[in-house]
């Protein structure tokens, strides 16, 4: 029984991780030979080995090739089928003095059903991907389970109302296909539902990680129909709160209920060129047609579509199911986890198995082991110090070293505040260390008020926690009383959020019961089933952390990797008094070091610069042609150089590179060496007045796939049009206005605005081309552990205007 009390710890943390991370993982790919009504990862395989051969931005040749294969491919299945051209826009930032344009060529099919004037179902995917990208997961994934999933309806079909597959265009430009669907599009009228197939990666399981506005009802649906479903709300919760979009946000903006999923694991990658077919994991996209097939087709043979209700709380449990109750079921399992604490206490002080101070000690102590994790994951994300779009990819090159580091460094905080609970340590030494690693946070970086104020709270939480021993009862229920105010805090705030608080608060607070109400027998057998369930309970709450947290951290661990911090407050109650027995032992000490030795250790290795043959580094070398100056530059949009980029720089007869600007479009210095000039074709730009309208125009040199206009006048500028066509775009006296436009027409684009008294106006335009010029000199090879990214292997062509008046 002592061996056991020593190891429960460390077998059911190691179980409870363990399980966790089997839980990520997605099925198995359904072979060809599927029934036909099933949806078969292997049959949309070949939709995605012919949709993502090439990178195909908007804009592109290789888009028209996608285009026609869609079109083909929608042919067949004998959908209804149409091109929806049309113009997207989006502003960018907060001034109102960027946007972003398109023209657009949407592809609409359509399934019918047998009642027509039934709302109908939208299932959305977009076909373009980013430059330099094949998009094989975003989003050929999504575009090819689209295509899967109206095979298989169509062949358990007919349904009782319209499914519309929407594959829009212009996505990575701004979700500006989008934009022209649900802005101007007739067919949104007789939109009732929207399904968005989405992937930030090219692995993993496919979550539904954002829902529409009123989903009671439809989580419900979701719940009972989706196989294994992947979903929480806390993640829809947050996501709305984020920077974030995707084509679903027009959906959720125009007030349409629907469901937006993704798969979000391997980042490497997205957008950059290892998102090729053979190395997407066809496990993830079987998982995404697991969930969405069967939710649709349900949906689509239902009498009506389900009604607005207020938004359900709901998580999967591990990958196998999904619970999910209203907003007055979370009172009611609140109300239950507080009864159960409330019992445990009364017992406990009853019973002298703690005291009020060591409840209050406890307390502290669960807020501690928040304050001080989150306080060295804070520190370890500053020492990351990801500062550019390079170094976040060069973490991804080993993100799951950082991930399991991370994981280490919560781990063993968390075992250090238990052991010094147990053995009544003193307090001046965390003290000390928590305001030295607070200070430490300001090192790097600049001074960093959250970092001082997570060691400032690590502090005192320390010196309420520690210097006197704590007992297990003391530690256990006062950790579940904080579990439970926050719970009853996010209940009344975010009721979403309360998932990750009730769930693992029930399960610890049913195990303190049993062991109070039961505990205390010299009966060997039942002080053994106890040991037993609150071990079992323990690897529960663990492993449905660990897969929350995992998800947690691959979406936003990079930016701030204290978010494990919570998980691991999250994970304590239930394994508190399996803690507690180890804390209590002379190897506390050292596991704790050893574990925080090896986080310290497999972040480091997370943090080496460079790539992998298997796990590329990202790079960028474009060539600059402004034609104003007949000068011409290779740049690269990099924090640092690496090898290859620093010799190919120069390459073509140039100058040492070096950090500069290059007005307006790159204002901020970028690495830049003076290149030998070649002949480029030239875009025509001309700005001309005619009365009060001054017309900027623009005609781009055949092949431009996407064309940038930035303007500066000297005095304000009204009534903007874009090819006549009102548009958003303010302007400023003195400060630069930007246009960027995807797939300009050949012909041109018109910029016109209506100018008041005496002025004038400084104009340049950028357009790229895929490839180096046919004259210059084409850089070397890229060494197999660097891959291009961005705009890079392009030639960008800059002219410049300018008028009075």
């Amino acid at each position: 029984m002592k061996t056991i009390r020593f190891l429960g710890f460390w077998i059911c943390l190691a179980l409870g991780l363990a399980l966790g991370a089997l839980s990520q993982r997605p099925p198995a790919p359904v072979p060809v030979s599927a029934p036909a009504t099933a949806f078969s990862a292997d049959r949309a395989m070949a939709d995605v080995a012919a949709i993502a051969q090439r990178p195909h931005p908007t804009g592109s040749a290789e888009i028209v090739r996608v285009r026609d294969h869609l079109l083909a491919r929608i042919n067949a299945l004998r959908l209804e089928v149409s091109v929806r051209p049309g113009e997207g826009f989006s502003e960018q930032g907060k001034d109102g003095r960027a946007l972003s344009a398109a023209a657009v060529q949407n592809l609409v099919g359509v399934l019918p059903g047998k009642d027509r004037s039934l709302p109908a179902i939208l299932v959305m995917s977009h076909y373009d991907s980013v430059h330099n990208s094949p998009g094989a997961a975003d989003d050929a994934s999504g575009t090819a389970a689209a295509l899967e999933i109206a095979r298989a309806l169509k062949a358990s079909g007919p349904h009782a109302r319209d499914v519309i597959f929407l594959f829009t265009d212009a996505e990575e430009a701004g979700l500006l296909g989008a934009d022209a669907f649900f802005a101007r599009d007739p067919s949104l009228s007789r939109v009732g539902l929207v399904v968005n197939m989405e992937a930030r990666g090219d692995a993993g399981r496919a979550a539904m990680f954002q829902t529409g506005p009123g989903n009671g009802a439809l989580i419900g649906v979701f719940a009972r129909e989706a196989k294994v479903p992947s979903a929480n709300s806390m993640a829809s919760t947050v996501y709305e709160k984020m920077p974030n979009d995707t084509d679903f946000t027009h959906a959720v903006n125009k007030g349409l209920p629907g469901l937006n999923l993704a798969f979000i694991d391997n980042q490497l990658a997205y957008h950059t060129p290892l998102a090729r077919p053979d190395h997407l994991q066809r496990g993830s996209l079987q998982h995404m047609g697991d969930q969405v097939l069967p939710t649709v087709r349900a949906l689509a043979n239902a009498p009506s579509l389900p009604a607005k209700a207020r938004n359900a709380i709901y998580s999967d449990v591990l990958g196998l199911f999904l619970i999910s109750y209203p907003p007055v079921g979370g009172w009611v399992l609140l109300a239950i986890a507080a009864a159960l604490v409330a019992f445990s206490a009364w017992r406990a002080l009853a019973g002298r198995g703690a005291t009020g101070w060591e409840l209050a000690r406890g307390a502290a102590g669960l807020l501690l082991t928040a304050a001080s994790a989150g306080l060295v994951l804070h520190l370890v994300g500053r020492l990351l110090m990801i500062d550019g779009v390079q170094r976040y990819y060069g973490l991804l090159t080993r993100f799951d070293f950082l991930l399991w580091g991370a994981g280490l460094l919560a781990a063993a905080t968390g075992l250090g505040v238990a052991t010094a609970q147990a053995r009544g340590a003193r307090r001046i030494i965390p003290c000390v260390a928590a305001l030295v690693l607070g200070g430490a946070c300001s090192l790097v970086g600049g001074f960093d008020p959250i970092g001082l104020g997570l060691g400032l709270a690590a502090c005192v939480l320390a010196a309420l926690a520690l210097g006197f021993r704590t007992e297990v009862l003391g530690a256990w229920i006062g950790g579940m009383i904080v579990v439970l105010l926050l719970a009853i805090a996010a209940q009344v705030l975010a009721p979403g959020a309360t998932v990750m608080l009730t769930w693992p608060l029930l399960v610890a607070a049913v195990g303190a019961a049993l062991v109070i109400g039961i505990g205390g027998t010299r009966d060997k057998r039942v002080a053994m089933a106890l040991t037993t369930v609150v071990g079992l309970l323990a690897i529960l709450s663990t492993a449905q952390l660990a897969a929350w947290g995992a998800w947690t951290f691959a979406g936003v661990g990079l930016m701030e990797p204290a978010v494990l911090a919570l998980f691991a407050m999250l994970a304590a109650p239930a394994l508190s008094p399996l803690a507690h027995d180890f804390a209590a032992t002379r190897w506390a000490w050292r596991a704790a070091g050893i574990m925080a030795l090896v986080g310290v250790a497999l972040t480091a290795n997370a943090a080496r610069l460079g790539g992998e043959p298997s796990r590329p580094a990202i790079t960028q070398a474009l060539h600059v042609a402004d034609l104003s100056t007949g000068k011409a530059w290779r740049v690269a949009g990099l924090t640092q150089l690496d090898a290859w980029t620093r010799a190919a720089l120069p390459d073509d007869g140039g100058s040492a590179p070096r950090q500069q600007t290059l007005a307006p479009f790159w204002r901020e210095p970028v690495w830049m060496s003076e290149t030998r000039a070649v002949p480029v074709a030239s875009p025509q730009l001309t700005v001309d007045r005619a009365e009060d309208r001054l017309l900027i125009r623009l005609i781009p040199a055949p092949g431009a796939e996407v064309v940038s206009l930035r303007l500066r006048p000297s005095t304000p500028l009204s009534q903007p049009r874009l090819n006549g066509r009102p548009i958003t775009l303010a302007t400023k006296a003195g400060a630069w206005s930007s246009l960027t436009y995807h797939a300009p027409d050949p012909n041109g684009i018109t910029l016109s605005f209506t100018t008041a008294g005496p002025g004038q106006v400084e104009v340049a335009a950028l357009e790229h081309h895929d490839g180096w010029p046919a004259l210059a000199k084409t850089p070397p090879p890229k060494p197999a552990d660097l891959m291009a990214f961005g705009m890079s292997d392009k030639t960008a062509v800059l002219v410049r205007a300018g008028l009075s008046w």
